[in-house]
């Protein structure tokens, strides 16, 4: 003990009634250490200036409270349950491993970052969502692909397909376009070759400053 540091307060209560209880207090250290034990709750009580941490055990749970002037985190564990309520909740491991047998849910009431500096992969042995009420934005800074077994879709009010260098269509049997207007420009030059082709219904405009028809066998009307 220091010469300015006063002596501690020890004071011991033994009741039929309410129990034990133990109590130290650190007038220095403005610090109070109290257990209680009343026969069916043991309380550990640690109480300083600003804030305090208690464990409350009973037969049916354990509590642990930290308090402080404005926060409070607590944890309650339960023979079915482990519940944790706090402002800001850290896990820094080497490898964490979570495993649930039923039903899981992560929800957060503003944003949500998941991150990895290596690769991630996402699977499902079932049917897989992804939905946003807003923009949604898929980017890739190397190659990005995507495939599927069966149907695929592709569906927007306005859809754009661009390939900054080349961009190819391939369909293994058939490949269609329809629209009530439908526009292929070439800024040099437009190919359509085929064993057979055909251009025009109704109404087939053909023209231009130089317009060449040549086959083997050309047939015109």
């Amino acid at each position: 003990m220091t010469g300015d540091q006063k002596p501690f307060v020890c004071t011991i209560e033994v009741s039929k009634t309410n129990g034990f209880t133990f109590k130290l207090q650190n007038d220095s250290g403005k610090t109070t250490q109290t257990i209680t034990m009343d026969g069916t709750t043991l309380t550990i009580q640690v109480k300083g200036e600003k804030s305090s941490s208690t464990l409350t055990q009973t037969a049916e749970q354990v509590k642990w409270e930290v308090a402080g002037e404005n926060d409070t985190s607590t944890t309650t564990q339960k023979c079915d349950l482990v519940e944790i309520k706090v402002k800001q909740y850290t896990v820094d491991a080497e490898t964490v491993l979570v495993k649930s047998s039923k039903t899981s849910s992560y929800q957060a009431t503003e944003t949500l970052e998941v991150k990895s500096t290596k690769d991630m992969t996402v699977t499902s042995s079932a049917k897989l969502d992804v939905t946003s009420t807003q923009d949604t934005t898929l980017t890739s800074s190397a190659k990005l692909s995507m495939s599927a077994t069966a149907d695929a879709s592709l569906t927007g009010n306005n859809l754009n397909l661009e390939g900054k260098l080349k961009l190819s269509g391939t369909g293994g049997t058939d490949v269609a376009l329809s629209a009530a207007k439908v526009a292929i420009t070439g800024s040099a030059k437009v190919d359509m070759t085929s064993p057979m082709t055909t251009v025009g219904d109704t109404l087939t405009t053909i023209s231009g400053q130089l317009v060449k028809v040549q086959g083997s066998l050309v047939k015109l009307g």
